[in-house]
């Protein structure tokens, strides 16, 4: 029977995932963040690369190790859109793709200026940006595809890292609990490395590919995995996990969190 690897199908994905659909015995499922963290918790797939907000919620067993997609400073596909200052913000709508960044905006406007603002799920499309509320949260490709004139734009990764001096992590490959110590998921944690290695040795050509697929600017592309999302997951990356965990708690975003588990290899 095949592992099934639940991922996304973002570009920042795209160097993660390098030829695991050629790996034998390994199925890829492509769906939305939230949706793969409900799979995760439902057992149809093995490993999921999860918002960090509904793995701290419990979803899933221990983490991937080394592997992330996270930012040190601005990661461009993470933005908030507003027609008034932040200070003032009292209603948002947001993506219906992300709770982690949903979770991030909200820890971000309560820590700085004590807001808990309504929220709106939508659909962002930059000509009815704010048909719903005067901020928008956008994520993934969208985001970055958005012009930012003649209105207030807020990368949040750039803001975390301003407010924590630390990177944040937005998702992580987690194991399903089903899957026990052994073997096959050795065999799994291994192929997710190995997808990851081919991704950053064939960057460049990727991003060709990429680029020409989905009608991108190449130097956008290159420059988005080579200088904005960051892929390896370290000592200051799992302190930044440890820190938006207690931010989270603090403003009852994820009131109990669990605490982190890399799995070993």
């Amino acid at each position: 029977m095949s592992l099934r690897v639940g991922a996304v199908s973002f570009l920042n994905t795209v160097p993660l995932i390098e030829g695991l659909d050629d790996e034998p015995g390994i199925e890829v499922v492509a769906d939305l963040p939230s949706r793969l963290a409900r799979s995760l918790d439902a057992g149809t797939i093995d490993v999921g690369l999860i918002p960090v907000a509904e793995y701290l919620r419990g979803v899933g067993g221990e983490i991937v190790p080394g592997l992330c997609i996270g930012a040190h400073g601005p990661v461009r596909t993470v933005k908030m859109f507003s027609q008034v200052p932040l200070a003032r913000i009292e209603r948002v709508s947001v993506d219906r793709g992300s709770r982690s960044s949903v979770a991030l905006m909200n820890v971000l406007l309560a820590e700085l200026y004590g807001l808990r603002p309504e929220l709106e799920e939508f659909e962002p499309r930059r000509e009815a940006l704010f048909d719903r509320a005067p901020t928008a949260l956008v994520i993934g490709d969208r985001a970055d595809a958005i012009e930012g004139t003649g209105m207030l734009v807020v990368d949040l990764a750039a803001l975390w890292n301003e407010v924590t001096g630390l990177p944040f992590v937005f998702a992580t490959w987690v194991l399903s609990p089903r899957l026990a110590p052994g073997p096959e998921r050795d065999r799994l944690i291994e192929a997710l490395q190995a997808a990851y290695r081919r991704g950053r040795e064939h960057l460049d050509e990727l991003a060709r590919r990429e680029a020409s697929a989905r009608g991108m600017d190449l130097h956008r592309v290159t420059s988005y995995w080579r200088e904005h999302v960051h892929y390896d997951l370290g000592p200051q990356e799992i302190k930044g996990m440890e820190r938006f965990a207690d931010l989270a708690r603090k403003h009852g975003q994820i009131p109990s969190p669990r605490a982190i588990a890399v799995a070993a290899v």
